[in-house]
């Protein structure tokens, strides 16, 4: 392995606490991905894999995903649908304006007709 002999390996005494820790064992993960199974390296990638995870799961935010409404007036204008035909997908004006304006969460059967018409994961239509 070409990669491995440049990263300065030291003995993992404990969790990862800070940005510069990080930085450093992800490089040494890098260097070490292509490791053979059944190898010491292969061992320590695995284990600096379960570190990395544990740090990122502490201090790595979440996306901030679109709320169901944004996903869905973003989708209707990608797909160049207008107000009416919006509002046909999900049984009416009023039921459009409830959703939009008022935050009314959809029912299942909008979510799937949304989810088939304009290609939005379900997930982004559960508020």
């Amino acid at each position: 392995m070409s990669g491995t002999a440049t990263v300065e390996r030291k003995a993992i005494t404990r969790p990862i606490r800070n940005k510069s820790e990080f930085n450093q064992i992800r490089e040494e993960w890098i260097a070490l991905m292509d490791a053979p199974r059944g190898t010491p390296e292969r061992d320590r990638f695995e284990l600096l894999t379960i570190l990395i995870g544990a740090y990122e799961m502490e201090h790595v935010q979440e996306p901030d995903f679109p709320t169901p409404q944004a996903a869905v007036k973003f989708m209707a204008e990608q797909k160049g649908l207008s107000q009416g035909e919006l509002a046909e997908l999900l049984g009416g004006r009023s039921r459009l304006s409830e959703f939009m304006t008022a935050g009314h969460e959809l029912s299942k059967s909008q979510i799937k007709t949304l989810r088939d018409n304009l290609g939005i994961p379900a997930d982004l239509l559960i508020g």
